[in-house]
This record gives C-alpha cells, structure tokens and sequence, in this order.
C-alpha cells in the first residue's frame, strides 16, 4: 500500500479541500523520522515552522494585547483577544491550545481565536501553559486552573464579565480545559457557563474503532504519536488511571453546558462520542458537531478549508447562545 492510498480509497470520504493538506504533511513527516527522534526544542520549532501558514492574513480586532498571570506555578503569559473596545466588560472564553502537550504557543492559534472572537463577540484569554516533558502532569493542569481561577477573581480589571466564563481547547488543550472544568465542579465552584472541546485528547486508550481506522498516520496524527505524547505528559503509568489525567475516566456530573467538535478522519474521534454519550445519560447540555472528510487539526487550517471556517463560525455561534444572549 502506498502512503496516500487510504487517503484515496472511495471507502472513506476525503475533502477535496483536505487531500493536498494530507499530503503535505505526510510528505514532512517522513522527512522527519519516527515521532520522538527529536528533542522537545527541535519539535517546538519544526510545530511553529508549520503553522505559520495557518496564521497569516490575521483580520484586524480592536485589542490584542499580551499579559501575565501570576500562579503558584510561575507566571503565565497570556494573551487576551478584544472583539469591542467600546464595552466596559464582555464575557470571555480561556482558551487552551493543543500540541501534545509538548509543543504549541500564544500564537499557535492566532488567526482561529481572532476569528472566534470577532465572530461571537466574547473576548478570549489565551494560556501558554508550562509544557512537557519539562513539566509533566500536573503542573500545566494545575497552571490552567490557577489562571481560571484568577479570572474569576480579576478578570474586571480586564474588562472580563466574570460572572460570563467559559472555558476551552483543542486536542491536548481540550483535556485541560475539561480536567479544569471537572477541577472547578469537584472544588464546588459551578460558575463556568460553557465548554468548548475541539477534538479533545481526553483518554489515553488506543484500542477504539477511530483508531484502528485512522491511526495508523496516513491522516495526520497516528496512535503511535498519541502514544509518544501521553508518555512524555505522564510521569508513570499508574497516572493513566487518574482522572484529572485522563478525563473521560471521570465522573461528568454537573458540568457545564459543553459544545464538542469532532473531525471524521481523526483517530480521537471515539473519545468525544464517548464523552457526548456520558454528558448525555447525567443530564449535562451537549451539542456535537462533526465535521465529515477533514483530520485532526481541521479547526485551525480555516484559512485554506471551508469546513475549518465552517467549525469556527459554528463554534462562535454556541459561544454567542451560551455567553452573550444569556447576558443580554
């Protein structure tokens, strides 16, 4: 079998927007080696090489500004995102980015927070968490829960309705923005009003259906790299067994209302199914989108992919029904 064949075979839907993407980066892949071969340093810079396309032609927004949050983990840079300068205080979603918790940055996902907040009109407060292997599990939770917290208690002097909070992340940021929601419920603090998870990274087990089917790395992320980043997160293996860790292993009672965003070809893609059925039976408001055709990491290519455009608008939109119109 050749590496593009199972992006080719009629069996499985492709975009068409998405088969040049693919093959891009199979291409890079190979040309790097196995996942693992290179030092966190090395990956960091070859992940912000990549990503650079995904974040030009950045639409204007009325402030944009870099600030730091003071936690018992160290000071954290932030970012906060200002769709209207001309309101005193707005609701705001804390934004959690992905990577595997290895790689990954502020501007990681500029162009796609820009968008979300010009689009929903909410301002956005995004995390540069410690990353591992530097700082394993549970220090960039813990960092993630302490600039949420600190929201809750400052957010005004920032022009953050803290009564309006949301929080959220994609793939590797989606685990820490449930394992912070479920930090928050298990605290006894219930203010969060909404969750966004984008293809969340939230169980470490690799024996589901969208793996077998999509993890062998013809589409983007494979198991074998899921596997290499969950060890380089966890400190040992009796860690997979924690649910601050690993989220869908935990009690989902009394979260807040979540929005999930699935991509079809995405080995994870079982885990946010998972998470829609338990959110369901405990009664917690759940709405999932799936977005056929398009991999793991859809949702920041919107700049070259309709359906990446697509996820986001809809995505602002729930954050508008959920923040906004509630406010209002």
């Amino acid at each position: 079998m050749s590496e593009f064949e199972a992006v080719d075979d009629e069996s499985v839907f492709v975009d068409p927007q998405m088969k040049p993407i693919i093959e891009r980066m199979l291409a890079t892949m190979e040309e790097r080696g196995p996942m693992g071969t290179a030092t966190p340093s090395v990956m960091r810079a070859r992940f912000n090489e990549d990503v650079k396309a995904w974040n030009e032609d950045l639409p204007e927004l009325d402030e944009i500004s870099d600030r730091v949050v003071e936690t018992p983990q160290g000071d954290i840079p932030v970012r906060l995102y200002n769709p209207d300068a001309s309101m005193d205080t707005l609701p705001c979603l804390i934004f959690i980015h992905g990577g595997g918790w290895i790689v990954g940055d502020l501007d990681t996902n500029e162009r796609t927070l820009r968008v979300l907040a010009k689009k929903s009109g909410v301002r956005i407060l995004s995390v540069d968490y410690p990353l591992s292997p530097e700082n394993k599990f549970p220090i960039g939770l813990d960092a993630c829960v302490a600039v949420v917290r600190w929201v809750r208690e400052n957010g005004r002097d920032w022009g953050i309705d803290s009564d309006y909070l949301a929080v959220g992340g994609d793939s590797a940021g989606g685990n820490l923005a449930l394992a912070t929601a479920l930090d928050l419920r298990d605290a006894g603090d219930d203010w969060l009003r909404f969750a966004l998870l984008v293809y969340a990274a939230i169980s470490a087990d690799s024996d589901t259906d969208s793996h077998r089917r999509f993890g062998n790395g013809e589409f983007g992320l494979a198991s074998d790299g899921m596997k290499f980043f969950w060890s380089q997160y966890l400190t040992d293996e009796t860690e997979r067994n924690d649910p601050r860790a690993v989220p869908l292993l935990a009690n989902m009672k009394k979260l807040p209302p979540t929005y999930l965003i699935t991509a079809g070809l995405d080995a994870l893609s079982d885990d946010s199914h998972s998470l829609e059925k338990i959110l369901q039976t405990e009664n917690v408001p759940v709405e999932h989108r799936i977005y056929p055709g398009v991999i793991h990491g859809f949702f920041s290519m919107a700049r070259f992919l309709d359906a990446g455009e697509q996820a986001v608008t809809d995505a602002a939109d729930a954050m508008k029904r959920a923040l906004m119109q509630t406010r209002a």
